[in-house]
């Protein structure tokens, strides 16, 4: 179970047009931003409303939609609350549920569906426990995946075609053109990545929901595209 923590902290900013500069105790409670005040309600602060955050050793700026900004300081404590705040607003969602392909191979090569399929779950894996935008993009290379692609249909051609070399090409040829959506989702994964590498702190989350969706995008397009690929290799 993750620790709580709490930081004593000196607020100033602005949230929905109403200036803040006073003292609270700020903790993260599930996927709440909480800020509570002395002699008053405490303010609970969705993180999906926070679009980034900038950190220093005892502060910690917190953008949020509208353009709002908090600016938390005074305490170490908030340095690791700022590390679980994006722990918490960044985790990566689960990329397999609803793919129908990929749960069932009925009426399709086994082994083919499987190594379809690996260079995906790879990478699925490759982010799990990883919370850190920039990592998270880093270890979903677009080019790497690419070519863990490209080596899974070589293989399965290979496989369906064992010694005819004509008859692989024939076979590579089909797959890859059944395949077009997907590269074509993966490089726009990539361009998303490489716009919250190069992005400012202040929109690091929300350029993060953005490229989640394209990751998304490309395990949909990778389960569409093995109907078709399955029908080939029938």
């Amino acid at each position: 179970m993750t620790s709580v923590i709490t930081a004593q902290a000196r607020v100033v900013g602005i949230v929905r047009g109403r200036e803040i500069d006073t003292s609270a105790s700020v903790t993260i409670d599930q996927e709440t931003l909480v800020l509570a005040w002395q002699n008053a309600t405490p303010w609970r602060l969705s993180l999906s409303g926070i679009e980034g955050i900038a950190g220093g050793p005892s502060s910690l700026t917190v953008y949020l939609v509208s353009n709002d900004v908090l600016e938390l300081s005074g305490d170490d404590q908030l340095r690791p609350l700022g590390l679980q705040l994006l722990d918490r607003a960044c985790a990566m969602p689960e990329l397999t549920r609803g793919l129908k392909s990929l749960g069932s191979s009925r009426g399709t090569p086994i082994a083919a569906h499987d190594r379809w399929f690996a260079p995906f779950l790879a990478a699925r894996r490759s982010v799990e426990g990883v919370s850190d935008p920039a990592r998270q993009v880093m270890l979903l290379d677009a080019a790497a995946l690419t070519k863990e692609i490209e080596r899974a249909i070589a293989e399965i051609a290979a496989t369906k075609a064992p010694g005819d070399a004509a008859e692989q090409r024939a076979v590579e040829a089909a797959i890859e053109e059944e395949a077009a959506p997907v590269f074509a989702a993966i490089e726009i994964m990539g361009l998303a990545g490489d716009a919250l590498r190069g992005g400012a702190l202040d929109t690091r989350i929300a350029d993060w929901r953005r490229w989640v969706e394209t990751v998304r995008g490309v395990f949909a397009a990778a389960d569409d595209a093995w109907t078709g690929i399955a029908a080939e290799l029938r």
